[in-house]
């Protein structure tokens, strides 16, 4: 789980911000669905909420997440590719400036912390620890020489390395990989590494943004899936009591099946030209060569609406409404929370959700996710009012400053002056003593 994270120079982020998922709170009626307490008595929140006006910067935040994700995950292959990111650009010379992550989280059951100082050219320097104790136990450290482009990988004491493998990873570690990056794509017998790669590739599910469709990862989950399938029965009657039932069967593409006819009465047969076993998977679509032309197959997601005088109809996906299209497609990642320990990011998650189903998927998570993580952004105040179910140690907001920076702040940072305990959260944020609102002033647009 995560601990926190600290950004600093990404984007609008200029000075270093904070998000920290601790538990400020111990007495709080919700803590038994928000909190998990880690071995050495951390107690870490499942869910947090950003909240912030139009470009105050609440997506950055969780950008940041996928974007060390990335770091981590997906190592660059070319040595003139950068690292693909913008830093604060309100100032002289921006690209000058380093950037700087801090990511503190518990990989099985141990806290971990992570730095790294990068540019866009690559990765300055980076650094793991990990406590067995309340001593900090270095993993690795790593400096770059970014004029010769050369890394420098430095293991700790404790951790048992050969000189073989040492070597075998730094020379694939490059200027522009991190060294968690590089072992992705090294073959390297460090046991410590391998261990840690295989947690973070689990638990780092990445990003939603509100164009983002997982609707074919969602369809792939429940056809292969069969618990995942009635799972999601349920989970969708939950937004429409008429649906009974969800399925997600293989459909061949309109292509294909014309490509296919035209070769129906030729000596030249599929089976010739397909090689066994190259078909592969990419974002939920399955695809091969047939003779130079994709054999392509899609998910044909339908559900099957049962009247009140008991007769069943089935629709396809695409005639539901936007909300139940929406709805669907956050189910596969909703039951990977509940059935696994992940950390995911959803960018304004109330898009064509009812508010009160919005809260039902955001319990649904809280109430049934064991050791997962949930951070979104949202506009929906109507939030604030649920006292018995939004936390103040979970509640964040994000406001842009005069200097065009962003500044990311707690409720529970409020003193009793500004925000007394039991107070409404949503009549203080409407009053402004929140700040993180729209200054937007007359509608009268003046004319010249």
């Amino acid at each position: 789980m995560v601990q926190y994270i600290k950004i600093k120079n990404f984007g609008p982020i200029k000075e270093e911000v904070e998000l920290n998922f601790e538990s400020i709170f111990s007495e709080e009626i919700s803590d038994e669905i928000y909190v998990s307490v880690m071995p050495d008595g951390a107690r870490l929140l499942k869910l947090a909420y950003i909240y912030g006006a139009n470009a105050s910067g609440k997506t950055t935040i969780l950008q940041a997440f996928a974007f060390i994700r990335k770091l981590l995950l997906r190592p660059i292959q070319d040595k003139s590719t950068g690292l693909g990111y913008e830093p604060f650009l309100f100032c002289e010379n921006p690209y000058l400036n380093n950037s700087f992550f801090e990511l503190a989280f518990y990989a099985n059951f141990v806290r971990h912390i992570y730095t790294v100082n990068f540019v866009e050219a690559g990765i300055l320097s980076e650094k793991m620890v990990f406590f067995h104790s309340a001593k900090p136990t270095e993993l690795f450290s790593r400096e770059t020489d970014m004029e010769k482009r050369v890394v420098k990988i430095q293991f700790g004491s404790k951790v048992k390395v050969t000189a073989k493998e040492k070597d075998r990873l730094e020379s694939n570690t490059l200027h522009n990989n991190t060294v968690l990056g590089a072992f992705a794509k090294t073959n390297a017998d460090i046991p410590d590494l391998n261990v840690l790669n295989i947690w973070l590739s689990g638990f780092l599910l990445g990003m939603i943004s509100s164009n983002t469709d997982i609707v074919d990862d969602t369809a792939g989950m429940i056809a292969t899936d069969t618990n995942a399938n009635k799972w999601m029965n349920k989970f969708m009657n939950k937004a429409d009591r008429q649906i009974s039932r969800v399925n997600a069967d293989k459909e061949r593409s309109l292509r294909s099946l014309i490509f296919e006819d035209n070769y129906k009465h030729s000596d030249i047969k599929p089976s010739n030209i397909l090689p066994q076993g190259s078909y592969r998977m990419a974002t939920g679509t399955e695809a091969g060569k047939f003779y130079g032309e994709p054999v392509e197959f899609k998910r044909k997601v339908e559900f099957t609406h049962q009247t009140g005088d008991g007769s069943d109809y089935t629709l396809p996906l695409k005639v539901e409404s936007s909300g139940t299209q929406r709805y669907f497609s956050l189910g596969g990642p909703l039951y990977k929370l509940v059935h696994g320990n992940h950390v995911l990011c959803i960018d304004e998650l109330e898009n064509s959700l009812h508010p009160d189903l919005m809260k039902h998927f955001l319990q649904t998570f809280l109430v049934n996710a064991d050791q997962s993580q949930m951070l979104i952004t949202t506009h929906n105040i109507a939030l604030m009012e649920e006292i018995d179910f939004i936390r103040k140690d979970a509640l964040w907001f994000s406001e842009k400053k005069e200097d065009g920076s962003v500044d990311l702040y707690s409720a529970a940072d409020f003193d009793s002056s500004t925000l007394r305990k039991g107070a409404s959260l949503i009549n203080a944020y409407r009053a402004g003593r929140l700040g993180a609102k729209p200054n937007l002033g007359s509608p009268y647009i003046g004319q010249e």
